[in-house]
C-alpha cells in the first residue's frame, strides 16, 4: 500500500467518523428539542389556565370590594364623625378651652389672581 492510498483510507475513515458523530449529535439535539417542545406545550396550557383564573379572581375581588365599600361607607363616615368629636373634646379638655359643638366649615377658596403676561421688549 502506498502512502497515497493510506492517506485516502485515513481521510475516508475520518469522514465516516465525522458523519457518525454528526448523526449522533443531530439525533440527540432532535430528541432534546422534542422534549423541550412538549414541556413548552405543558407550560402554555398551565399559563393559559393561570391567566383565566387570574381574570376571574380579579372580577370577584372587584365585585366584593365594591360591595364592601357600599355597605360600610355609612359606618366609616359615622366612625369618622365620632373620632372627630372625641378628638375635639380631648383637645378642649387638655387645653382648658370650651368644646366646639361642630367642626368649623372650611373656607371657600379664593379666586386666584391672573398675572399679566410679560411683554417682549
Amino acid at each position: 500500500m502506498t502512502l497515497q492510498e493510506r492517506l485516502i483510507e485515513a481521510s475516508s475513515d475520518l469522514r465516516a467518523r465525522a458523519v457518525a458523530l454528526t448523526t449522533a449529535a443531530l439525533d440527540l439535539a432532535g430528541s432534546r428539542a422534542g422534549i423541550s417542545a412538549r414541556r413548552i406545550d405543558l407550560l402554555k396550557g398551565s399559563l393559559a389556565t393561570l391567566t383565566v383564573a387570574s381574570r376571574e379572581l380579579n372580577k370577584v375581588a372587584r365585585r366584593h370590594a365594591s360591595r364592601f365599600a357600599k355597605e360600610n361607607s355609612a359606618l366609616a363616615v359615622a366612625a369618622g364623625k365620632d373620632v372627630s368629636a372625641l378628638a375635639r373634646s380631648t383637645f378642649a379638655t387638655l387645653s382648658n378651652r370650651k368644646v366646639a359643638t361642630k367642626a368649623r366649615t372650611p373656607r371657600k377658596p379664593r379666586a386666584t389672581r391672573k398675572r399679566a403676561s410679560s411683554k417682549a421688549a
